[in-house]
């Protein structure tokens, strides 16, 4: 099979990584700006109950797009593997097969989440004034869940074979629409929270029409023919093993910030807007290295595929030092500049902006771990390790829960405890990561093996 794209089975392994990172990392930060942006139009032009009910909706929906995530995560490693094992059938049955059940799942979704979305956020507490605007946010968002399963697995598509730059130039395009669409919907069309979801559906629509397109026509590897147009039941197994974990994995760090906003929901609408502003902020500032953590995953799938796992030693070292440079530089800024980035979100300086900045203090405290458990979780999950990451998720999940429980209904902390949680189970989450990691039973996980010898 003639390589397509980016082969990471050769060259230097740290510069591999930063050379592929790089648009990863603007997409991540483009990704974030887009989801703020829904934030920031709110709780200046709308109103700091508003801020709340988007805020704690896209909590919500991280937790019912799960099994969507995990279908796409599946897809992504095995295409990976099959890339690096130089077995071209293998990738187009991947995608093709991917293709049916991610399209069947969101579907579904889409279904029971609109119908469903006002007795979820009845469940998570949300406050009265604040969940008749969460209900309409996230009955749209979740109406639109087709659309974001569809962008998202040509982004995995184009990344699992080594292009990570045509999603971020689709990003980009789609960031700008996003607020476009999102200010002419509020402010023109006066339609406010209601308008920001339609504005979000609308862009992520666009993009994921473009990025298919462009993918298509650049990519000819992803094209079907007549023997691979069909739902391969091996691929389904392969993707399934990985899918499954991979949503257990996600769902426990969704639910982890569910059952974390529920805490903070009982605060009040004040302290759920500053939490909801401040964890876009976190995202902004402390998340860019997950685009080499995101980097590791098609590095080290692609290297396990081939067999080369000293390759997959020497792009950890090198991954986790970049992460550990970077998280000086975020922590310094969330430290020293939290409130001043919480201003972007309210026209007022007020008690909002305090809390805000209390949490992304605490937040930075903890930053380098987060980095180290989604170093570690990547690096499992390429190599074909699922079960791994739902581990390392499931301690974060348990030590953040029962953190934030102890912390806030045992002491005098309040939602200082629910925040401080956080950076614990990151450091816990994160060690227990390494461990597994240095162990080394993720160099006999290797999925396409038998496939690709028979």
């Amino acid at each position: 099979m003639a390589k397509q794209k980016r082969d990471f089975t050769l060259g230097n392994p740290g510069n591999q990584l930063l050379v592929f990172a790089f648009p990863l990392i603007i997409s991540m930060v483009l990704q974030n700006l887009y989801n703020t942006a829904d934030v920031v139009i709110v709780g200046r032009f709308v109103g700091e109950s508003a801020l709340a009910a988007v805020g704690t909706s896209s909590t919500l929906m991280r937790v019912m797009l799960m099994l969507v995530t995990g279908a796409t995560q599946g897809m992504s490693v095995i295409i990976s593997q099959f890339y690096g094992a130089n077995d071209e059938e293998g990738v187009k049955k991947t995608i093709t097969t991917s293709f049916f059940l991610i399209i069947g799942i969101s579907l579904v979704l889409s279904v029971l989440g609109a119908v469903y979305s006002r007795q979820l956020l009845e469940m998570i507490k949300v406050p009265a004034d604040v969940l008749e605007d969460a209900t309409a946010y996230l009955r749209i968002i979740l109406a639109g869940t087709l659309v974001t399963a569809l962008y998202n697995m040509a982004n995995f598509v184009s990344r699992s074979l080594g292009d990570s730059v045509t999603p971020t130039i689709v990003l980009v395009i789609t960031s700008i629409l996003n607020v476009g669409f999102n200010l002419m919907f509020v402010l023109i069309f006066n339609l406010g929270v209601v308008g920001v979801a339609y504005g979000t559906v609308l862009a992520t629509a666009i993009s994921a029409v473009v990025c298919w397109v462009i993918v298509w026509h650049k990519m000819p590897i992803v094209r079907p023919d007549s023997g691979t147009i069909k739902a391969d039941p091996e691929i389904v197994k392969m993707v399934t093993k990985i899918g499954i974990p991979s949503a257990l994995q996600s769902s426990t760090v969704s639910i982890g910030a569910l059952l974390v906003q529920s805490f903070v929901n009982v605060f009040g609408s004040t302290v759920m807007a500053a939490y909801g502003a401040a964890t876009k902020i976190e995202a902004l500032v402390s998340y860019p290295p997950g685009g080499i953590t995101q980097a590791m995953q098609v590095f080290t799938g692609q290297n396990v595929g081939a067999g080369k796992f000293e390759r997959v030693k020497q792009g950890f070292k090198s991954g986790l030092k970049i992460i550990a440079i970077y998280s000086v530089i975020s922590a310094s800024i969330m430290v020293f500049g939290g409130r001043t980035l919480m201003s972007i979100f309210s026209k007022e300086a007020g008690e909002m902006l305090s809390i805000g900045h209390i949490y992304l203090a605490i937040s930075g405290v903890g930053v380098f771990f987060c980095g180290l458990l989604f170093m570690a979780r990547s690096t499992l999950i390429g190599a074909g390790d699922a079960a791994a990451g739902v581990y390392i998720s499931s301690v974060e999940l348990v030590v953040r829960i029962v953190g934030a429980y102890i912390l806030s209904k045992h002491t005098s902390l309040g939602y200082v405890g629910v925040f401080l949680a956080t950076p614990i189970a990151w450091i816990v989450a994160g060690l227990y990561g390494y461990y597994r990691y240095k162990k080394g039973q993720w160099q006999e996980k290797r999925l396409v093996e038998d496939v690709v010898t028979a």
